[in-house]
């Protein structure tokens, strides 16, 4: 299915180059037709079949749509509204969510993410207690060719102090230094208008699913 069309491509083509409030009200019909609406409806079926494959997906799939308003309260730039639409769909509750797949789309390209980008404290000791324990199945994950040819490896800014009750891990896998944990692969927006959408993020998710699990 085509969820959609080069109008989605247009508008945010426009956006980036009229993102002020009165450009976006006069043209706020555009967004909620040709943006919101279909990411609704991809977000419903690419929901629907991650349901099959993980029946603790459960999350409604309005929660999953990202806001197009920008939160400019800590940001230099004060531009007010993204120009590129985002998906995140998750487990668990917002506040404490378990990663399935992520996904931006804008004027010119899109984007797959997954993984854990900005995980609390306690989080990263637990990821990093489980790679010290499991070492070689967490090597094994993010060497697996179908990981490698979907997002590469894994990124994250790393601690410049190793702490001492990891230091024998580290030498074998530099990772459990890691702050964050996180895959993305930047893809061609043409994707966007084609029918081959929905199962390019299948395959993605299906990529990712070992790392997600391992990490959770």
């Amino acid at each position: 299915m085509i969820y959609f069309t080069n109008d989605f491509i247009q508008f945010f083509s426009e956006l980036e180059k009229n993102n002020h409030p009165d450009w976006f009200h006069a043209n706020q019909k555009r967004y909620e037709t040709h943006v919101k609406k279909p990411m609704l409806r991809l977000l419903t079926d690419l929901l629907a079949e991650l349901q099959k494959l993980d029946w603790e997906i459960d999350v409604d799939p309005k929660k999953c749509i990202g806001r197009i308003n920008r939160d400019v309260r800590f940001s230099k730039d004060k531009t007010p509204y993204n120009v590129k639409f985002f998906g995140h769909i998750y487990k668990g509750s917002k506040t404490e969510p378990v990663p399935v797949i992520a996904f931006q789309m804008g004027a010119t390209e899109m984007g797959i993410m997954t993984g854990y980008y900005s995980p609390e404290k306690e989080k990263i000791s637990s990821i990093r207690e489980k790679i010290k324990a499991d070492t070689a199945t967490f090597q094994q994950i993010y060497s697996d060719p179908n990981f490698v040819s979907k997002f590469g490896t894994i990124c994250g800014e790393s601690l410049k102090r190793i702490p001492p009750e990891y230091k024998e891990t580290f030498e074998q896998e530099p990772l459990v230094a890691n702050n964050q944990f996180y895959c993305v692969k930047k893809l061609s927006n043409d994707l966007i208008l084609t029918d081959k959408l929905l199962p390019v993020l299948l395959d993605y998710y299906k990529a990712a699913k070992p790392l997600n699990d391992f990490l959770s």
